[in-house]
């Protein structure tokens, strides 16, 4: 049962200090978040050049598709949604310690047990299946450099799945600072490894170790830094409860879908499509595109990931009014950031991107960028509806439209890249996701929010 805790309730000082830690820990994460996205940044701008150039086109294309592939896998990522983090916050206000030992130990033991069945899942898949029946005819050959990343890449996903649920547990703590320092330790040395070991192991599974095994390292200093501060949140089987695993697991499940099933569909499945029609070659330039996304998104992100638990905790201590102003915050800045960066990348992306990845790189024209430009101007105003749903606890509707937006980008993206080439398949992508999210997702918010004034 959900732990509710009224302002009416509280004195005045109490508000004051709980309006000021929400500010503060959005203000800190922020500041932490500019040296993370700087990591990231340092990141990408070396590896991927760097790759581009010493395992060319066609090699950069193999670690795309092992990149793409290994993300699918974060659908089965459940037990990790809003559901902790809600619940979290909420025992927190009521100053419930069984119930957060309940939810910590809860979520690490139904992840360690979703972690087991998935590996078991996904080894039978990489024994039995033939890469050609994964991939395509054009992979035929390449299954001695396709092979051994997919592998090194199933293991640091897997536990992935595990270590990530202490970034929900930072998020219901309002720590989201110290996801962002630890994830720039983790940039910072994935850049050191790829810089340092790409001239000696110029090979794609060496490429996935790096970049992924220093994030893993990383995340697993942060979950131990988290227990030493939160001796409650140290998994207990004495604390896990059937009750809260079927609740976190239906949640995560709705989460998964609703929120990653954009980039199994958008990133993976139309890279997948990209890849058949035009193999590894054409893959790597829809590649560049999914890193930029990622790249610029992720200075949205440091606005949005502290924002929402924030939220979500003045919603639970019945404060509207702050939880109104931080979404006006957040939709100004997202979409400002959005058409400021689009803007400069149709302007000087023909002159930057190839003085950033060589001449090796095919001919982007202007036409792409703004059909590019366009899809990701829609795709930061769908994120910041996705952040608002999940913070005003709208997941289980999030997830039934989503789905529909979902499907209807897979079908009329398939054709759209069948009848005009990767122009065409981003501008419709664009489309629908206006269309669709874009335009019911913003009512669903401020429905909610008036809703709470009631």
């Amino acid at each position: 049962m959900l732990i509710t805790a009224s302002t009416e309730e509280m004195p005045e000082s109490s508000i004051a200090e709980t309006t000021s830690r929400r500010n503060r820990s959005i203000r800190l994460a922020v500041a932490t978040s500019l040296v993370s996205k700087a990591g990231t940044i340092l990141l990408q701008l070396l590896a991927i050049p760097i790759a581009w150039r010493v395992l060319g086109p066609e090699g950069f294309g193999l670690y795309t598709t092992v990149n793409l592939t290994l993300a699918t896998m974060s659908l089965l990522e459940v037990g990790i949604g809003p559901a902790l983090t809600h619940g979290l916050t909420q025992a927190r206000a009521a100053g419930d310690e069984v119930r957060q030992r309940e939810l910590g130990s809860t979520a690490f033991f139904l992840m360690l047990g979703v972690s087991l069945l998935a590996g078991l899942a996904l080894t039978t898949i990489l024994l039995s299946v033939p890469v050609t029946s994964l991939f395509g005819e054009s992979y035929g050959g390449k299954e001695s450099a396709l092979r051994p990343a997919l592998w090194t890449g199933l293991g640091l996903f897997l536990m992935y799945f595990i270590l990530n649920l202490t970034e929900r547990i930072r998020e219901g703590h309002l720590e989201v600072a110290s996801n962002n320092l630890w994830g720039a330790v983790g940039n910072v040395l994935a850049a050191a490894l790829v810089g340092i070991g790409i001239w000696y192991v110029p090979q794609v599974w060496f490429l996935v170790l790096a970049v992924h095994g220093a994030m893993v390292l990383a995340k697993l200093c942060n979950t131990l830094t988290l227990w030493s501060k939160h001796p409650l949140m140290m998994p207990s089987l004495k604390f896990a409860r059937p009750l809260i695993a079927r609740h976190l697991f239906s949640d995560g499940i709705s989460f998964s879908t609703c929120c990653l099933v954009t980039g199994i569909v958008e990133y993976n499945f139309c890279g997948w499509l990209v890849g058949r029609a035009g193999g590894p070659a054409a893959v790597a330039l829809y590649g560049i595109f999914i890193s930029l996304t990622i790249m610029q998104l992720g200075f949205v992100v440091m606005l949005s990931a502290p924002t929402w638990p924030a939220v979500a905790e003045a919603l639970a201590r019945n404060d509207r009014p702050w939880a109104r102003n931080a979404a006006r915050r957040l939709y100004l800045f997202g979409t400002g950031f959005a058409l400021c960066s689009v803007l400069g990348l149709v302007v000087l992306g023909p002159w930057v991107l190839p003085l950033w990845l060589g001449n090796r790189l095919p001919h982007i024209s202007r036409v792409m960028l703004g059909c590019y430009g366009f899809y990701f101007i829609a795709h930061v105003w769908r994120h910041l509806n996705h952040t608002m749903m999940i913070g005003t606890g709208q997941v289980g509707k999030l997830v039934r439209i989503q789905l529909l937006e979902s499907v209807t980008v897979a079908v009329l993206g398939g054709i759209a890249l069948h009848l005009g080439g990767l122009e065409a398949l981003l501008g419709t992508m664009g489309v629908l996701i206006f269309s669709l999210t874009g335009i019911i997702l913003p009512e669903q918010v401020a429905r909610a929010l008036r809703k709470n004034d009631g």
